[in-house]
C-alpha cells in the first residue's frame, strides 16, 4: 500500500506539504489544499507518512463540513488508530503502575506523550514505540520491573553511570518496542542534565496513574531536535508534531527560553530549520522577531560539524567515534573540536600508550569491520 519514502530527506515533498495544510490549516485554504492533493495523488498509493496524516485530515475536513467520497475512508483510518491506541495505553498504564509502586517517577516521551497531552485525541496520532524517561538513579531498579511484565531487554544491560549511555531498549510480542531513557539528548556525562526538564514538566494522568510530560516549550525543542541524531524521525512527523504543540498551547511557548535551550544543547541548527519550515509551509504562529533572532544567531563551528556527523550515516568506526567525541565535548560549553584533541581522546578511549598508535588502531579496526561485513 505504501510507496517508498526516503527518511533522510530534510523536507516534506510537495504532496506531503499539501496534506499537512489540509490537516492543519483553517477555512478555504485547508479545503483547497485537500482538493489539490486529491487531484495529484492516488490515495491507494500514498507513502507511510502521508497515511499517518489522514486522521488529522479527517478531523479538519469534518469540522469544515466538507462532503467528499474519501471521507468515509479517512474516518476508518481515524477509528482504527483510536482503537489501537486505546489498547496501547492500557499497556502503558500497567508499566506506569509498576514503576509507581516502586517509587519511580516517570515521564512519557514522544508518541504517547504527544497523543495524550498535545493531540488530545487517541485517534489522531499513531503510537509506534513506547518512550519513558526516568532518573539515572532509578534505571537499574526499573529494568527488572519491566522484565516481570514480559518486556525482553535488547542487548546488554546498560550501566547508567557509564558515559555515552542514555537508553536501553525492550521488546514484547507481538512487535511492541519500548525505550527506557535517562537522558533526553544523550548527555551521558552529566547525571543531572535533565533536572530543568523535570522541574518544568507537567503532571498529568493515564488511567488515574500520574505521569509527567514535557512542557510545551521543551516539547517543541525535543520535537525539533531529537530526531536529528539518527534521522529517526521523518520531516513530516517532526513538522506536524511541532505544529500541534504550538497550535494547542500557543500562549505557553516561551520563545526566548526555547532559543536559550537550543543554544545550551547546541540544537540551534535543527531548531532554525524546523521553525522556518513551520513558518513557510504552515504559516505557524511564530513571532517574526524570533525567526529573525534565530537567523542572526551565530552557529558555532562545533555545532555545524556535529550536525553533519549526527545527520550522516555514521558507517565507519571513525565517524562513530567522532560522534561520541562531540558528546564528550558537551561537558564543557567552551570546548571546541580540533584534530589533536580528537586523537588524544581516541588514545584515551583505546588505552594506547603513544599517540602515533591511534592511526594504526583506526586502520586495524576498519579492516576488521570490513572483514566482518563480508562474512
Amino acid at each position: 500500500m505504501f510507496s517508498h519514502y526516503n527518511q533522510n530527506n530534510s523536507s516534506p515533498t510537495n504532496e506531503q506539504k499539501l496534506l499537512l495544510q489540509a490537516a492543519l490549516w483553517q477555512g478555504e485554504a485547508a479545503i483547497n489544499s485537500w482538493q489539490t492533493w486529491r487531484k495529484t495523488v492516488n490515495i491507494d498509493d500514498i507513502d507511510r507518512e502521508s497515511y499517518r496524516l489522514l486522521p488529522l485530515v479527517y478531523r479538519n475536513l469534518s469540522a469544515h463540513n466538507v462532503t467528499d467520497s474519501h471521507l468515509g475512508r479517512l474516518k476508518g483510518v481515524y477509528r482504527r488508530t483510536w482503537v489501537e491506541n486505546q489498547v496501547l495505553f492500557q499497556e502503558i498504564a500497567s508499566i506506569l503502575d509498576a514503576l509507581k509502586s516502586a517509587g519511580i517517577e516517570t515521564m512519557l516521551l514522544k508518541d504517547a506523550a504527544l497523543n495524550l497531552y498535545y493531540y488530545q485525541d487517541y485517534g489522531l496520532r499513531t503510537i509506534e514505540n513506547f518512550d519513558f524517561l526516568i532518573r539515572t538513579k532509578d534505571v537499574l531498579n526499573a529494568i527488572p520491573l519491566l522484565e516481570k511484565l514480559d518486556w525482553k531487554i535488547q542487548g546488554n544491560i546498560a550501566n547508567p553511570k557509564i558515559p555515552f549511555t542514555h537508553i536501553v531498549g525492550f521488546k514484547k510480542e507481538p512487535k511492541q518496542y519500548l525505550n527506557l531513557r535517562w537522558h533526553l539528548f544523550g548527555e551521558g556525562f552529566n547525571e543531572n542534565a535533565e533536572n530543568q526538564f523535570w522541574q518544568s514538566a507537567i503532571l498529568t494522568q493515564v488511567n488515574n496513574l500520574p505521569v509527567y510530560v514535557l512542557s510545551p516549550t521543551e516539547q517543541l525543542l525535543y520535537t525539533c531536535g531529537s530526531g536529528i541524531f539518527r534521522n529517526s524521525v521523518s520531516p513530516v512527523r517532526r513538522l506536524v508534531d511541532a505544529a500541534i504543540a504550538i497550535y494547542t498551547y500557543p500562549d505557553r511557548i516561551n520563545w526566548h527560553h526555547l532559543i536559550e535551550l537550543a543554544e545550551n544543547y547546541r540544537l540551534l541548527l535543527p531548531l532554525k530549520t524546523q521553525l522556518i519550515q513551520l513558518s513557510e509551509i504552515l504559516n505557524a504562529p511564530i513571532p517574526a522577531s524570533i525567526l529573525l533572532e534565530l537567523e542572526n544567531l551565530p552557529v558555532s563551528q562545533m555545532e555545524q560539524e556535529e550536525y553533519q556527523v549526527l545527520t550522516g550515516e555514521k558507517t565507519t568506526i571513525l565517524e562513530r567515534l567522532k560522534m561520541r567525541y562531540f558528546q564528550y565535548l558537551r561537558i564543557s560549553k567552551n570546548a571546541q573540536f580540533n584534530l589533536i584533541g580528537f586523537l588524544h581522546y581516541l588514545q584515551y578511549v583505546w588505552g594506547l600508550e603513544n599517540l602515533w598508535e591511534v592511526p594504526i588502531q583506526v586502520t586495524s579496526r576498519t579492516i576488521q569491520r570490513i572483514g566482518f561485513k563480508k562474512t
